[in-house]
């Protein structure tokens, strides 16, 4: 059992070590599978025995082999998080699939939180990658329709919310990388918990907001990405359960 709790901790790194290529190249517009790693100050080719996940930037001290300079602490908090999540994962779920299908999803989400908190954006690859894995489980394991109707219902809240902030502000308040990636959230979660999920996302949004213009100098238009927080809260959501609040 250890060993296998172990094994999930270095699946976790080496994913999140990939998870960090997407999260530096998508918003760049640089292809994940070609060129191999490089710096991105020196444009130095990193060899494969010096990109070992943690180990790598401990060696090296969080510095680039060949100029010296400092390596974002992002990629080691990064592949840190996710292998801490998939050793969490095989501690918690008793069925496998589930397991490996939570770590996967919940680790393109992560992506997600980064990318959309540093750059304001929802790459479309990664929600159609998660749309896609979904469909593939569902068609071995499950009946497809309560996730759709997750989907939908998830989206057409979304909508709603969208027009009735247009409606008061004259302003559009989400994008439609926030309305792709509900659709997918919905037909992960289901129809209860996106509704959980869109609720707590806001909330916690908004306090994040109020906390930010307590911090620093006050801006009503403070931009915020609202796709972290429905990244975030799908994750925790995922794992509790609530539908019996809805049984009558």
């Amino acid at each position: 059992m250890l060993l296998d709790n172990v094994l999930f901790f270095l699946l976790g790194l080496v994913l999140g070590s990939f998870i960090n290529v997407i999260i530096e190249r998508i918003p760049k517009g640089i292809s994940i599978v070609s060129p191999r790693s490089f710096c991105f100050l020196c444009k130095y080719k990193i060899p494969f025995y010096r990109n070992i996940p943690l180990l790598s930037y401990l060696i090296q001290r969080g510095k680039c082999s060949n100029c010296n300079e400092n390596i974002s602490y992002q990629y080691i908090v990064i592949e840190f998080l996710i292998g801490i999540l998939w050793l969490y994962s095989s501690f918690v779920f008793n069925n496998f699939y589930e397991m490996i299908s939570f770590s996967i999803i919940s680790s393109f989400l992560i992506a997600i939180t980064v990318i959309d908190y540093k750059h304001f954006i929802i790459p479309i690859e990664i929600s159609t990658f998660i749309f896609l894995f979904l469909s593939l489980e569902y068609f071995f394991d499950k009946s497809i329709l309560s996730s759709l109707q997750g989907a939908f219902v998830g989206s057409i809240y979304l909508l709603l919310i969208l027009l009735i902030t247009w409606l008061i502000t004259k302003r559009q308040g989400l994008g439609y990388g926030d309305i792709q990636l509900i659709f997918v959230l919905g037909y992960w979660l289901g129809i209860y918990k996106i509704l959980f999920v869109i609720f707590f996302s806001a909330l916690t949004a908004i306090i994040f907001w109020l906390i930010l213009n307590y911090l620093k100098e006050y801006d009503k238009n403070r931009a915020l990405p609202f796709g972290s927080f429905l990244c975030i809260n799908s994750i925790i959501f995922y794992q509790i359960e609530i539908n019996y609040l809805f049984r009558f």
